[in-house]
């Protein structure tokens, strides 16, 4: 079994027999001292207590939007510790809402949130559980409303990076990993009342590109160029690479759209469309609507890229399991390091029979089912089979490999 650390945040500061510094106490006053620290939330390692975890971050299809990440602990509870009404409970006054989490898996962090709800199991016969349900603090952005603005022109990671630092949203500025961005914005008003997360996905959406939080914690938003970006994990069902205990493969209407319509903010609509497509499916259309990119001409790479990339059916990898702890330390660490947007290589023959057939896939979803036994890890993909030529790049910088020069 892997080595998983769970910790919850718990503020002890007013409770008996602590050590935390007490205020001219003569022990537990001393400034400097390693014994007693000061007050305030502490992570607590819980994993001798945990039952099972799950967590799935991410989304179901490549055009979908990110939205909060969940987890789920389950903790013994027989001695009623996770109880918010026993007083006897180490954490008496902490089993509340909004404690923060951290689960890490062979020293990779694989999860940071809060928990919101804490649901006890109690069986008769004494065995009892407490399940921390948990969210990524993309739940804070999405019940989060923001105040009148005007911005400037400028581009979707400095843009993301004002909305942040409002004293609204207020997130800290030690947590964001954002990209500039490659298509600048329009100026323009932000209305009273208006939600933090939709507005940040909608710059996003414009770039395009993706937000999310990362397995860290981090607000993240990727530009189009870097979710292009080829990587050393390589699952395979032939020895070549990361073993996989079983696959998924989709082909069929679920992305297919062959008459693509965008539309600029206060601004053009362009439409785009692919006729062959449209003879032999039918009309299948896709809108994105108020767009905040400032050039027309974005807009219609936009439209063009997408017409281009969803006219077709496509064979495509569609999930992807692995059981952790049956895999050698270096693949383990190569597995829990990936994140949402990463690019994989998955090479997979059809009961052994023929050639192998290879995808560049992108990670779109990531979910994880551990207990004391065993750890498997499933990665949602999206396809990248078509994606934003990039230069030096071994798989994106092929321009006969049915990539589209960038934008």
């Amino acid at each position: 079994m892997q080595d998983y650390v769970v910790e919850i945040g718990f503020d002890l500061s007013n409770a008996e027999n602590t050590t935390f510094i007490e205020l001219d106490d003569p022990v537990k006053g001393i400034l400097g001292s390693t014994d007693y620290v000061l007050g305030g939330t502490l992570f607590f390692d819980v994993s001798d207590d945990v039952v099972s975890f799950s967590i799935n971050r991410g989304k179901n299809r490549q055009l979908d939007k990110y939205g909060a990440g969940n987890a789920t602990i389950t903790l013994r509870n027989e001695d009623r510790k996770y109880d918010p009404l026993y007083a006897g409970s180490p954490y008496n006054g902490q089993i509340i809402p909004r404690r923060q989490v951290r689960i890490t898996t062979n020293n990779q962090r694989v999860y940071t949130g809060s928990i919101d709800d804490w649901d006890l199991t109690y069986d008769l016969s004494g065995k009892s559980t407490s399940l921390a349900v948990c969210t990524d603090n993309m739940y804070l952005l999405a019940n989060q409303s923001l105040g009148s603005a005007v911005n400037i022109e400028q581009f979707p990671g400095p843009r993301i990076n004002s909305i942040l630092n409002k004293n609204e949203v207020d997130w800290p500025a030690d947590i964001r990993n954002l990209d500039t961005g490659q298509s600048e914005l329009l100026a323009d008003t932000i209305s009273e009342g208006t939600n933090a997360l939709s507005y940040i996905q909608q710059v996003a959406q414009s770039e395009p590109g993706f937000f999310y939080i990362n397995r860290s914690g981090f607000a993240e938003f990727v530009g189009r160029y870097r979710r292009a970006t080829t990587t050393d994990l390589t699952f395979a069902d032939d020895s070549s690479g990361i073993p996989y205990k079983a696959l998924n493969v989709i082909y069929g209407s679920e992305l297919l759209y062959n008459n693509i319509t965008v539309t600029q903010k206060d601004g053009v609509t362009v439409q785009a469309s692919d006729a062959a497509s449209e003879d032999e499916y039918g009309i299948l259309a896709y809108e994105v609507n108020d767009l905040l990119m400032k050039e027309t001409s974005d807009v219609v790479n936009m439209a063009t890229f997408l017409a281009a990339k969803y006219s077709q059916p496509e064979y495509r990898f569609e999930q992807l399991t692995v059981q952790l702890d049956k895999l050698e330390e270096v693949d383990q660490q190569k597995v829990l390091a990936a994140d949402l947007g990463d690019a994989v290589q998955v090479k997979f023959t059809p009961n052994g029979i023929g050639d192998p057939i290879e995808r560049t896939a992108e990670i779109i979803r990531i979910s994880h089912s551990a207990t004391t036994e065993q750890h498997t890890v499933t990665f949602g993909l999206g396809s990248l089979e078509y994606s934003t030529w990039t230069l030096s790049d071994i798989v994106f910088g092929k321009l006969s490999a049915g990539n589209s020069l960038g934008y």
